[in-house]
């Protein structure tokens, strides 16, 4: 493992983004928090991992609600695409242990194949991918003036850092996960163990204190470090500007007006804070849609939903991490060498996209949405296990490739 692949060790612990099940036991010492005694009890006698966790698991939830008639979206057969070259997509996606493949072309439903006894209404944590929806709603927030500006600090919005040296990190710092805060999880790494603060985090009843907690590592500003609690925070932004619940402000901004069906976030406890680095336990169809979006600069059905000049502005490149903007994977990640046997933070890739323009949500264990702006294209990859192989170009390249072979024709 590589430097990078070994920070993802702490990096990813939690946003349920790489606490991996390692048959640790439950310390048996009395925990001041009987909601995370309760949920890592119940966590580790299920055996779960991040991909196996149970939706119903997830508990409490706040309803995140959709379209009064979310969209029915039928699939239309589409000459742009080789119709055995998608199906061979299909195998492959299959073949590694894929439950969920979809493929949209010009806002059109081209092909969907569901696995392991999924549906269309089964519903799944995309992880991470939770994440660029996060800096959607910080530009919606922006452009309705609850926020200032990206470059504001962050100490205008959060009380407990007006007056502490951490306050000088800015909105943007957080989006391009180069605020330089501390890794929660500390020397424990994967220790699935009260005592690791990011597990008392995560199955504990309070999500926000542990981020008002960490300390500076790294002046703002100076090096990329993918850290679940940046996003946390910004999340806090966002709910402190607006004066809404996070499921209210996203649901009123994005989730209605897209006509998605409902979807919940997992709160620390009832009428808490969610977990906003992760967790918008939803369908893998309703992605599609929050890739059409970005891939339409932020317009659906004839209305401005996020500011146009903010999606550019999420596809710039990081100056700490050329392929990363705000929340969103830019293009090629780690080309050539060898191969991971499960996709890690940077992922691995046997060639270059075969598109300059793909972006993509990057969530743990291969839930992905591959967007490709100059071809109209979407394509949502999920999983609810560890994939048997990964290559991060196989599926957008190969149907890339069949719509552009189609067109030569």
């Amino acid at each position: 493992m590589g430097a990078e692949g070994a920070k993802w060790t702490a990096a990813g612990l939690f946003g349920l983004a790489a606490v991996l099940f390692s048959g640790v036991a439950v310390a048996q010492d009395e925990t001041a928090d009987p909601v995370l005694e309760q949920r890592l009890g119940s966590y580790l006698a299920g055996g779960y991992e991040p991909l196996t966790t149970p939706v119903g698991w997830y508990a409490p939830t706040e309803r995140v609600r959709g379209g009064e008639y979310p969209a029915i979206r039928q699939v239309v057969e589409s000459d742009a695409f080789d119709a055995d070259a998608i199906a061979a997509v299909a195998v492959h996606a299959e073949r590694i242990g894929s439950s969920a493949l979809l493929i949209s072309h010009r806002g059109q439903l081209v092909h969907e194949s569901y696995w392991q006894d999924s549906g269309r209404d089964t519903y799944f944590n995309p992880q991470s991918m939770s994440k660029t929806v996060a800096a959607l709603l910080v530009g919606v927030a922006i452009a309705e003036g609850h926020i200032a500006s990206v470059d504001d600090p962050v100490g205008r919005y959060i009380a407990e850092w007006t007056d502490d040296p951490r306050g000088a990190i800015t909105i943007r710092h957080l989006l391009h996960m180069s605020a330089g805060l501390a890794q929660l999880s500390g020397d424990y790494g994967y220790a699935v163990v009260p005592e690791n603060p990011s597990v008392a985090q995560f199955f504990g009843s309070d999500f926000v204190g542990p981020i008002l907690g960490l300390a500076q590592s790294d002046p703002p500003g100076v090096r990329w470090d993918y850290n679940n609690n940046e996003t946390n925070l910004l999340g806090v932004i966002v709910a402190r500007a607006t004066g809404r619940r996070y499921a209210e402000f996203l649901s009123e901004n994005l989730w209605q007006p897209l006509d998605l069906a409902d979807a919940s976030l997992y709160l620390d406890r009832e009428g808490g804070a969610p977990m906003m680095s992760c967790c918008i336990l939803s369908r893998p169809i309703d992605w599609l849609r929050i890739g059409e979006l970005i891939a339409n600069r932020g317009a659906f059905g004839g209305e401005q939903l996020v500011p146009a000049d903010w999606i550019d502005a999420m596809l710039a490149p990081a100056p700490t991490r050329p392929s990363y903007g705000y929340l969103t994977w830019l293009g090629d990640q780690r080309v050539g060498g060898e191969p991971d046997p499960r996709p890690g933070l940077i992922p691995w890739q046997s060639e270059s996209f075969a598109a300059d323009d793909l972006i993509f949500l990057h969530g743990h264990g291969g839930q992905r949405t591959w967007i490709v702006p100059s071809r109209d294209l979407v394509i949502v990859r999920a999983g609810r296990s560890w994939p048997t192989e990964w290559d991060e170009a196989a599926i957008p390249n190969a149907v890339i490739r069949a719509l552009d072979e189609s067109a030569a024709d």
